[in-house]
């Protein structure tokens, strides 16, 4: 059984920025990478203070990361989660758990305390996709 649980995170702004925070705050997690499209993107600038490997790429993050235990994906690009998903089936990887944004949101607000459910920045993201 693992100690540490590899993340990657993609989507570093509203959604992934006050996740990567919560995420940073435990030793047994272990963030390999962020990416966003924006290179500026509040998430993008905190991982690069913190040595953490950034991109503008998102698949480029996933092709250095192998063995990453949860991918998680909170950008609410649909066509971005097709890609990923294609990509993980094409090279077999069935380690690689993708988080989605749905479960982020429940993640920051059981860890902020919340009574209610964040809201979501993407509501035409649902499920798993096609």
């Amino acid at each position: 059984m693992a100690t540490v649980v590899k993340v990657a995170l993609i989507g570093a702004g509203r959604s992934g920025t006050p996740l990567l925070k919560q995420l940073m705050k435990y030793k047994y997690i272990k963030i390999v990478g962020v990416a966003d499209r924006k290179d500026k993107a509040i998430g993008i600038k905190i991982a690069a203070k913190k040595k953490i490997y950034t991109t503008t790429d998102p698949m480029k993050l996933l092709k250095k990361a192998k063995g990453v235990d949860i991918l998680i994906d909170v950008t609410g690009d649909v066509k971005l989660k097709k890609n990923i998903k294609n990509y993980l089936g094409k090279s077999r990887n069935t380690r690689t758990i993708i988080m989605h944004d749905l479960i982020a949101r429940l993640f920051i607000s059981v860890a902020a305390r919340k009574t209610k459910l964040i809201p979501s920045f993407h509501p035409k993201d649902v499920g798993i996709g096609k």
